[in-house]
């Protein structure tokens, strides 16, 4: 299986050139700068980033935010393969889960660095807040990464290395550690209707909860609505699909060609953009009700000071309204574009959609934050810069997501040795 893994090469003249070792080398340089950083704010604490009590929360979690967000493609696809039943849909749903796998951990890097108490980490699985949200989603996040792990260990074990190696032979303890996950596999596989169950409970409950959050936040007003929840489930669904098409594509139809029919492709994109129109459909409604059939003061000053420091207004009009429509109308077109490249372009703007919908959730009622008089609303204009140790750490977790995913889609053969 591994022969048929066709290797992106560049040709520089007349040399046919392998770019990967080139490729691992700079994220290896991405992750000994991170944890140069990480090694600063583990010793130094948070005094050594740009967070404050007004902006407590900034770049990392946004990364956190958006690398859940992107994993959406995960509960989406155990639902369409397990509980629907749709087989031709199992290969690029391993893609999937393997993208959701690399967005939960990179969100837990990022958790322990922003904590400001990184040792404290198990403490809210041992002392319980069911009053508070973001207990909710810690224990949601920590349970669904167990079950995405559960979901990796067949992809893993697919590998040939678990097929007879050679050096099971001349190392004991290698086979017997093949057998068990080989038994896992097994086990995991069979029940992965389960699986697909819990997967689906617990993104639904935390990626709600997530949009939740903002209706107790200080400072909330601007952002959050009644349908906050369900824009952030449907932001994740809108933005993970098109990922896993544009990366599907690469997986699937470049480097193994054959693998995953065009057609199951073309679906994916279709989906990503059905998604995407009735999230900006919903979007649409939210913003006529907050600003046009009703009015609130608080958000208008809120708008009004945002606009005045940054192209707020612009950023929601054209990054989650037009582009989306755009994009979500030719994706879901998908069978008559017929053409990858064009597609694959298309489904960069969803992806950047949901990063910038938690962007502006993290920042803008935190930016500018209204005061609680009823009668003489002030709107306090905050501040917030990352330092070099929030962009140090950023470029490790993005590093690592990038290393676990090109080493994956260069070795794993996403086709399974099983015959169930």
């Amino acid at each position: 299986m591994e022969s048929n893994i066709h290797h992106p090469r560049l040709r520089i003249g007349k040399v046919n050139l392998d770019i990967f070792p080139y490729w691992v080398g700079l994220l290896l340089i991405g992750i000994l700068y991170g944890l140069i950083g990480a090694f600063v704010v583990l010793r130094d604490g948070l005094q050594v980033t740009g967070l404050s009590n007004k902006v407590p929360w900034g770049l990392w979690i946004s990364i956190d935010l958006s690398s859940i967000a992107l994993g959406g493609s995960a509960f989406v696809f155990g639902v369409i393969v397990y509980l629907l039943k749709l087989k031709r849909f199992e290969v690029i749903g391993k893609l999937a889960v393997l993208l959701g796998f690399l967005a939960y951990s990179t969100a837990g890097m990022v958790l322990l660095f922003d904590l400001g108490q990184p040792l404290r980490f198990w403490h809210p699985v041992v002392f319980w807040q069911p009053h508070s949200l973001l207990w909710e989603v810690t224990m949601c996040v920590v349970l669904y990464l167990g079950v995405l792990v559960a979901e990796m260990i067949p992809i893993v074990v697919d590998h040939p290395f678990f097929n007879d190696h050679a050096l099971h032979e001349k190392y004991k303890i290698l086979k017997t550690v093949t057998a068990v996950a080989k038994k896992l596999a097994h086990w995991f596989h069979k029940f992965g209707f389960v699986l697909a169950i819990l997967g689906l409970s617990l993104s639904l409950l935390h990626q709600a909860s997530l949009g939740a959050t903002y209706s107790v936040l200080y400072g909330r007003g601007i952002w959050f609505n009644p349908s906050a929840p369900v824009q952030f489930v449907l932001s994740a669904m809108s933005g993970g699909i098109a990922l896993l098409f544009f990366l599907g594509v690469i997986v699937f139809r470049v480097m193994r060609p054959g693998l995953v029919e065009d057609d199951v492709l073309i679906d994916v994109a279709r989906l990503s953009g059905g998604v995407t129109l009735l999230l900006t459909y919903l979007r649409v409604w939210d913003w006529a009700v907050t600003n046009y059939y009703s009015f609130d003061r608080n958000i208008s000053l809120q708008t009004e000071a945002l606009n005045a420091i940054a192209p707020y207004s612009l950023s929601f009009w054209l990054g989650q309204v037009l582009l989306p429509v755009i994009a979500g109308s030719v994706l879901l077109a998908a069978r008559s574009v017929k053409n990858f490249r064009y597609l694959m372009a298309f489904s960069v703007i969803p992806i950047f959609a949901a990063i910038l919908t938690r962007w502006n959730y993290n920042f803008s009622g935190l930016i500018a934050t209204p005061t609680y008089d009823p009668y003489t609303p002030v709107i306090v204009v905050n501040s917030y810069a990352p330092t070099w140790v929030e962009f140090s750490v950023a470029a490790l977790v993005i590093s690592y997501w990038l290393l676990m995913f090109s080493f994956a889609a260069r070795y794993l053969p996403f086709q399974s040795s099983r015959h169930e």
